[in-house]
């Protein structure tokens, strides 16, 4: 894919533009989160302290990486101090570990932070490193560690947390509670899948029967509608926790698990659905009365180490991944997180396959907030939910260039939200929808490389 003509400005404004097409589209921005998980790791982050104003501090400068979200240049600050000795890198190596899906050495470097020689961290160092240590054995599927390691923090830090992070704490708590007796989910690849969707959706083998999925790496579980659960007479575990939509309103949930489930050839074995009433997706087309029964969410999708989604239409899954040398993706949570550049300068975008297109967030705003405004007026659009939807500002550039997954592209009437309304639109420049594969013959995951690739 050829980059367009580089005299041309990424956010030109055509003479007399004003009705663009993209201001009046909705924009589908559907993210299941449990609120706790959305916002635990910005909590940790935050906490990472930096030193008071007048002295020096070797590490500020991955304290600062670590509360920007800025993952990828935090890698590399890290590596380039392989040979510190310092005990506090152990949180930032524990750090990056998490975000680039490492969950042994993770836990390794956390718990040295937590137990290391040096004595007890500082209390916010500590609280974010098991923050941190919970997520990673979350992700590891070891829920009962996930919830020990959240109580003793709720009861080390007595009221410290505010009264958000808190409640987000909490209703983590409820949900690896709620799973502690669930073995960590698995994978057997028994061969190469060569999957046909329907209208992006899966058909996907439960207890006997063939669900169709569709498939969101932007949900941080997976999803099933309540009368599928029924119906498969899976019980619902655990009391209610808080789900954060695209908008911010936080909607209940019950978690339950699938003991088995078959995707072409791979087999996932207990995997963590979230349990919703049948109606709550937006777009209908999403909805049991369309025929349609969830989500396959992250930490499915992340279990079968590489996919691939073309687009004519095919989901592909290999029997062995592809030895990737770019490491361009992470996690923060359970989302994807991706390297794009833009003008030279690499950002950290979510990316949301459940969302159709590419929309920019306030951090972008603010980082080009006079060229935007500039050459862009004030539109409203809607942001569709779990359950709801929300008007808010935007502006629109009629056209904007960068460089991800190995391909320059550019996408044309892009709204840049004005206002927070969730975790990821406060933490990353963008969110990556679907509109990229447009550009392109297919994607590819790969989450043992953590590697994301357009081809």
């Amino acid at each position: 894919m050829s980059r367009r003509s580089s005299a041309r400005s990424s956010f030109t404004r055509r003479a007399g533009s004003r009705t663009d097409p993209g201001a009046s589209r909705r924009l589908n921005l559907k993210r299941t989160v449990p609120a706790a998980l959305a916002a635990s790791l910005a909590f940790a982050l935050a906490a990472v302290p930096a030193a008071p104003a007048g002295r020096a501090n070797p590490l500020d400068d991955l304290a600062r990486l670590c509360r920007d979200s800025r993952y990828f240049e935090l890698r590399d600050a890290v590596a380039r101090r392989a040979g510190d000795p310092s005990p506090a890198l152990d949180f930032y190596r524990g750090a990056v570990d998490v975000a680039f899906n490492r969950l042994g050495p993770a836990v390794d470097h956390l718990r040295g932070c937590l137990d290391g020689p040096a004595g007890d961290p500082a209390p916010a160092l500590a609280r974010a490193a098991r923050q941190l240590l919970a997520d990673a054995y979350g992700h590891a599927g070891r829920y009962r560690d996930a919830a020990e390691t959240l109580r003793t923090l709720l009861d080390s830090h007595g009221p410290r947390p505010d009264a958000a992070e808190r409640t987000a704490l909490e209703n983590r708590l409820l949900l690896w509670s709620a799973l502690a007796e669930v073995p960590p989910q698995t994978v057997e690849i028994l061969g190469n899948s060569v999957i046909r969707m329907d209208d992006r959706h899966i058909p996907v083998g439960v207890m006997g029967r063939t669900l169709s999925l569709g498939y969101d790496t932007g949900a941080n579980l997976s999803i099933l509608f309540l009368s599928a659960a029924d119906e498969l007479g899976l019980p619902l575990l655990g009391p209610a926790v808080k789900v954060q939509s695209a908008t911010g309103r936080l909607v209940e949930a019950r978690a339950t698990v699938v003991p088995e489930l078959r995707i072409g050839e791979a087999v996932v074995r207990n995997a963590v659905f979230l349990v919703f009433p049948d109606n709550f997706l937006p777009p209908q087309r999403f909805r049991a009365e369309a025929g349609r029964h969830g989500l396959l969410g992250a930490p499915v999708l992340a279990a079968l180490r590489e996919f691939t989604e073309t687009r004519d239409g095919l989901f592909l899954i290999p029997v062995s991944p592809r030895s990737r040398p770019v490491q361009n993706m992470c996690f923060s949570g359970f989302t994807p997180v991706v390297e794009l550049v833009h003008r030279w300068v690499s950002l950290p975008f979510a990316l949301d396959t459940g969302s159709g297109s590419t929309i920019l967030h306030p951090p972008f705003l603010n980082r080009y907030r006079g060229e935007i405004k500039g050459r862009s007026e004030v539109r409203t659009t809607v942001v569709d939910g779990v359950g709801d939807a929300k008007t808010v500002r935007v502006r629109v550039l009629d056209e904007f260039d960068f460089k991800v997954g190995g391909l320059s592209l550019a996408l044309l009437h892009v709204p840049v939200q004005e206002q927070v309304t969730n975790s990821c639109t406060r933490l990353f420049y963008g969110t990556l929808g679907l509109d990229i594969l447009a550009q392109c013959g297919r994607m590819t995951f790969n989450f043992e490389s953590m590697s994301f690739v357009l081809e």
